[in-house]
């Protein structure tokens, strides 16, 4: 899915953010946004949203180490969440339908995005959490997801953000339970993007100890096939189905015609415009 200028824009207003967030002197600053946007010029509209904005992040890197500031946002929101673990899944236990529960709790971790807001509040994600079980989904795509889950052997997950990582690990468990046959493998980023999860949140969670999990070797915010670790690529490509989590490994994947569902909440204006729909809805969408 190719990026539209309104995105490119957005890629790059981010990063004069970021910037301008840092200690730098003017001059500095303004040289980093100079050279980002003669990357983004080079590049031209062929690549998704999330390659900009890697090539962004790599030239803030560059200039003052950015990635050291999203530690602690991604620690605070991994413990938050684990915090209500057990609560969650006693819920979702409790619940008449577990896959659909679960899914919805799932897609409500997808708040906690630093890339597409400008602001994660922690009150706002209390309020959504609390909401969870009112989210809707597409009834056909749902009936169709739990057709595939029954007769699949293999899937692949893709996930997004730390602290949403823990809800993903809360579907997973379930998964497992639901659909014994099935071999589960995650796939997480490579390197730190932004506040995307990556095998230290993983291990810090717990992940690691209940599936398989392997990194996608880019700090790119999706999962474009074209750049990722030939392992990562093998493994979503030979899963009888895949769930990918998130704008980012939406905007990178659609279009690939792999069996592909993705969960993710609409929170950019341009998500909003595309699936007209109110902020924050909830997407299940299947790739074909």
């Amino acid at each position: 899915m190719q990026a539209e200028k309104l995105c490119i824009e957005c890629c790059l207003n981010k990063a004069k953010s970021i910037l301008k967030e840092q200690q730098l002197e003017k001059n500095v600053r303004e040289e980093a946004v100079k050279k980002i946007e003669a990357i983004f010029s080079e590049i031209g509209e062929k690549e998704s949203a999330p390659y900009y904005m890697s090539k962004a992040m790599e030239v803030a890197e560059d200039t003052v180490h950015i990635a050291d500031s999203y530690v602690e946002p991604k620690r605070k929101y991994n413990q938050l969440m684990l915090q209500y673990e057990r609560d969650i899944c006693n819920k979702i236990e409790k619940s008449a339908d577990q896959l659909l529960t679960g899914l919805q709790y799932a897609l409500t971790g997808n708040y906690i995005d630093f890339a597409a807001m400008d602001i994660v509040e922690e009150n706002k994600l209390m309020k959504l959490l609390e909401k969870s079980e009112e989210i809707v989904l597409d009834p056909d795509t749902y009936r169709q997801l739990q057709k595939d889950l029954k007769n699949a052997r293999t899937m692949v997950y893709i996930t997004d953000n730390a602290g949403e990582i823990v809800l993903d690990k809360i579907m997973i468990l379930f998964l497992k339970r639901l659909y014994p046959q099935l071999k589960i493998q995650v796939i997480v980023r490579g390197a730190p993007a932004l506040n995307d999860a990556t095998m230290d949140d993983a291990f810090e969670i717990g992940l690691t100890q209940i599936v398989s999990v392997i990194t996608n070797k880019t700090s790119i915010p999706g999962t474009p096939l074209h750049h990722i670790a030939e392992e990562a690529k093998r493994a979503i490509e030979m899963s009888d189905l895949c769930i990918a989590k998130g704008q980012g490994n939406y905007e990178t994947m659609d279009g690939c015609g792999l069996n592909i569902y993705y969960l993710f909440l609409c929170k950019c204006e341009l998500f909003v415009k595309k699936f007209q729909v109110e902020q924050f809805t909830a997407i299940l969408k299947k790739e074909i």
